[in-house]
């Protein structure tokens, strides 16, 4: 990959409707017609994607509320990132 994933900021793929729980999420992407599982983590990472946040962000709302250092959540937040772009439910979008 040539790009750097910072480089970008995701957006939620439009075939997909998420519910968030106390628990974590469940993703149902109509694309193809399955239903994708996280935990509470994978749940802030979503709503840090819905909201556009940057990768940056998104790993400081991690590294907080978990108590881990900055590049634990980053690998982590980048690993997830990865697996939903994989599974085509969220989408880059260029940093303007």
């Amino acid at each position: 990959m040539t790009n750097q994933l910072s480089d970008f900021r995701f957006t939620v793929n439009p075939e997909t409707t998420a519910s968030i729980h106390d628990d974590g999420i469940v993703i149902f992407y109509t694309g193809n017609g399955r239903l994708y599982a996280s935990n509470e983590t994978g749940a802030r990472i979503w709503r840090g994607v819905e909201q556009q946040l940057p990768l940056a962000a998104i790993a400081e709302e991690i590294s907080s509320g978990h108590q881990i250092t900055q590049t634990s959540a980053r690998e982590q937040v980048v690993h997830f990132l990865r697996e939903l772009e994989r599974h085509t439910l969220i989408q880059r979008k260029a940093e303007s």
